[in-house]
Formats: structure tokens, C-alpha cells, sequence
């Protein structure tokens, strides 16, 4: 009942901006082939589960568009936007990279949802804007695709983590990640070691953080980026829906 309150509490802050006035948020979700079913629309013209999640939360709040088209990345669409946010893979095409990551450094809100951390690996600035890079999966498996694990508030101050206990269980496709920097970058999240197996052969032996989510500066800008979303019942969350929103937020300044 308090995460519903709190919820509750911080959509009704957030849609106090007048309707004209809601930031602009583009929402890239862009699949390219990957196994992440929530961002890959059934048809030509229906929006995935994540959009239609996405776009049902953000009412009121933010005035959203959404896409799959990396043309509409350009320097000049960008311009035109308060915030981005990408759910992503791998490489999509027509991003212009280079610009984004200026924006970024100009002042730009950027928001990166699980996959995205799997996204332009080859290109350095992206992931120095990131701040880490997927690296495996180690204890997913056929059987079982979500993971659940116990989470570790590790900023409790922070927006999209203050609404949440000091530890709580969630299943989901559980990332570990490489190159992350905990000096460079405000960790939110984290995985409690004890809730996961270490000794899996796939196990990065010397990432001793495990994160999950984070917050950073990179230039002018602000950067959020979350692991968790890569299942439905993610979205319908509480607990999931504030945080994301809340991140985005931060990222406008607007905590």
C-alpha cells in the first residue's frame, strides 16, 4: 500500500505541468533481432508492449513520441526534444551517434532501459555517455529467462530509488555488466550478492558492485540508466513504474 501511495504521490507532482508545458520525450525502442520480446511490435503499425507501457505511464506527464526509426535521431529532431529515452540492441541504424552524445554533453537528458546497455558497443563515446556495457547473462537459462534476485537500495535519496525499501526481490532478465565505474557514476541499484549464484562460470569474478541502475553526469547533461524492464509484469510494477519515471525526471531536472 505505501509504494502505491508513493506512486500515486509522485505522478500527481509530476502532472502538475501545465498540458502545454509537459517536457518532450522521444522513446526509441528499437529490437534489432534481439531476444527482448517487450520491445518487438506484433504487426506493422502496433506498438510493442513496452511502447504501449511507456506511452499509458508517461500521460499526463511527459508529452511523448515514440520510434522506431533512427532517422529521427537526427541533430535537428533532436532539437527538439526535453529528453530521449532508449530501449534498444545491438546496432540500430540511422542514429546519428555522434550528435547524440553532443546533445547529451550540451545539456540533453538521456535515458537508457536494459538492453540499451547491449547497444553501439563498438562505439566508445556512447558507452563513456552510458557509463557501462552489458557484459553476460550469467544465471539465466533456457528454463528459467528471468532471474529473481534481491535488490540493494544503494542511494536511497535519490528519486527513482527514495520510494523504495532498503532491499526487495524482483524477477527479471538480470544483466552483469562491464566497464562500469562507481566513482564515475551515482549507483542506485544493486544486486545482493547472496541472492545470486557466484560461482557461475559466466560470472565476472571481479566485479565485486553488480549494479542495476545508476545516474550520472556526462557534460551539461544527466544521464539514468536502469537494467529492469525486459519483462511485462516489470511494467506493471509500482514499484518499476516509479522508478523509471523518476529517473527521467532527474534527468530534466525536475526533482
Amino acid at each position: 500500500m505505501t509504494t502505491l501511495i508513493l506512486l500515486a504521490g509522485s505522478l500527481a507532482v509530476a502532472a502538475a505541468e501545465e498540458p502545454g508545458n509537459l517536457p518532450r520525450v522521444l522513446f526509441f525502442a528499437n529490437p534489432m533481432g534481439s531476444d527482448n520480446d517487450v520491445i518487438r511490435r506484433p504487426k506493422t503499425g502496433e506498438l510493442s508492449i513496452a511502447e504501449r507501457q511507456f506511452q499509458g505511464l508517461c500521460k499526463g506527464i511527459f508529452d511523448v513520441t515514440i520510434t522506431q526509426n533512427g532517422a529521427d535521431l537526427s541533430k535537428e529532431a533532436l532539437a527538439r526534444y526535453d529528453a530521449v529515452v532508449f530501449f534498444t540492441a545491438i546496432n540500430p541504424p540511422g542514429v546519428d551517434r555522434k550528435a547524440l552524445v553532443e546533445w547529451v554533453e550540451q545539456g540533453g537528458a538521456f535515458v537508457g532501459i536494459h538492453s540499451t546497455a547491449n547497444t553501439y558497443q563498438g562505439d566508445p563515446a556512447f558507452g563513456a555517455m552510458l557509463g557501462a556495457a552489458f557484459d553476460r547473462r550469467p544465471w539465466r537459462t533456457k528454463q528459467a529467462p528471468q532471474t529473481k534476485v534481491r535488490l540493494k537500495v544503494m542511494d536511497p535519496e535519490h528519486p527513482a530509488t527514495r520510494h523504495l525499501p532498503k532491499t526487495f526481490s524482483i524477477a527479471d532478465d538480470i544483466y552483469q555488466f562491464k566497464r562500469f565505474d562507481p566513482t564515475q557514476s551515482r549507483l542506485l541499484l544493486a544486486i545482493d550478492p547472496e541472492s545470486v549464484d557466484l560461482s557461475q562460470p559466466k560470472m565476472n569474478q571481479q566485479d565485486k558492485v553488480l549494479p542495476i541502475a545508476w545516474a550520472r553526469t556526462h557534460g551539461k547533461g544527466r544521464v539514468f540508466y536502469t537494467a529492469l524492464g525486459d519483462w511485462e509484469p516489470t511494467w506493471e510494477d509500482p514499484r518499476y513504474r516509479t522508478h523509471l519515471i523518476e529517473g527521467i525526471r532527474w534527468t530534466l531536472k525536475r526533482d
